[in-house]
């Protein structure tokens, strides 16, 4: 048996540091491929969300049509809802003891409210979307400025710092907004 020598220890090529614009590069890399999935996955979350809140929406409207039954002379299933929330005010205004009455102006409370969910749901999901694609697109378009970025080590280190907890932020913001009101 041959004893071992040192060389034998030693890798067939020694290792060195990589060099800054390699880290970028990789850097770089790993955000535009973390922003994509981010995008695909909660957007798709965020999506579904918007779709709940809209049908849930429509089980509201139907509600409220239903309830609103006798407080106008048409179809309330049939007439355009400006005419039902008409006939729940009409009714308000003239005093009115209307046994739907009550019913109707709780089941308007309810639709009304969706509203502002509906709204606050889009504009999270179009935030976080436009973000991660300016993001990706920020990372990919980066890969032509390796050389001059990588000469601005702490000023890109602190820049990709922000992006993350940025994104991170906007993600956590996306989620709160879209399960506020699921218990419901």
């Amino acid at each position: 048996m041959t004893p071992l020598t040192r060389s034998a220890y030693l890798p067939a090529v020694l290792s060195t540091a990589p060099d800054q614009g390699t880290i970028l590069l990789y850097a770089l890399s790993t955000l535009a491929q973390t922003c994509a999935a981010l995008a695909a996955f909660v957007g798709a979350v965020g999506l579904f969300r918007l779709q709940l809140l809209r049908d849930q929406r429509k089980e509201a409207e139907r509600e409220l049509r239903v309830r609103s039954e006798g407080l106008v002379n048409r179809d309330v299933l049939r007439i355009p809802m400006d005419e039902i929330l008409e006939g729940i005010e009409s009714a308000e205004r003239r005093g009115s003891e209307h046994p739907n009455l009550l019913g109707a102006k709780e089941a308007r409370g309810r639709w009304e409210r969706f509203v502002p969910r509906l709204t606050a749901s889009r504009r999270a999901l179009v935030v976080f979307e436009l973000w991660n694609l300016g993001v990706i697109a920020v990372s990919l378009s980066g890969f032509n400025y390796i050389s001059p970025w990588a000469g601005a080590s702490q000023v890109i280190f602190w820049a990709l710092w922000a992006i993350a907890l940025v994104t991170a932020f906007i993600t956590v913001g996306c989620v709160i907004v879209w399960t506020q009101g699921v218990e419901k």
